[in-house]
């Protein structure tokens, strides 16, 4: 099974194209699959490059990443062997995530408590990764009780 994104090499640099006034735009990552025409020939004509979905340059990561996953999942879905190499990305990406996520709790610990995006944020990783048990919030101290005083 070939999925978007899985060939090593697919990018290259291109010379960033020149805007008016000598300033240049950044350099985009080319498709080297479809030489940056965003077809690819095959035996019924011409189709869209399934690395770079015909735009003829590669989109971001995160983009590439959900395209992976969504083809790994539609395998799954339609019965479709799954490679080794497509489950090990896939690991290696889960991997990269909790790292991340765990060490956006270990900054966010970092800042003062009382911070209420801090908090926002070490709940939202904790959530996704469940290192802790969230605990509810304290409830406001009750006045401590007294005891009747006996009137004479």
């Amino acid at each position: 099974m070939k999925l978007a994104g899985s060939g090593a090499g697919r990018c290259t640099m291109a010379e960033p194209p020149r805007l008016a006034y000598g300033r240049s735009m950044p350099a985009m990552p080319t498709c080297s699959s479809c030489q940056s025409s965003g077809e690819v020939p095959t035996d019924f004509g011409p189709v869209d490059c399934p690395d770079c979905g015909g735009a003829g340059f590669l989109p971001p990561r995160s983009v590439l990443v959900d395209w992976r996953a969504r083809d790994l999942e539609q395998a799954l879905v339609t019965g479709r062997p799954v490679q080794p190499e497509d489950l090990r990305w896939l690991v290696s990406e889960l991997r990269t995530a909790r790292k991340a996520l765990t060490e956006i709790i270990a900054l966010a610990h970092d800042v003062d408590d009382m911070d209420a995006i801090a908090q926002r944020i070490r709940f939202a990783a904790n959530k996704a990764l469940g290192l802790y048990e969230p605990s509810p919030p304290a409830a406001a101290a009750a006045p401590p009780a007294t005891a009747p005083s006996a009137a004479t």
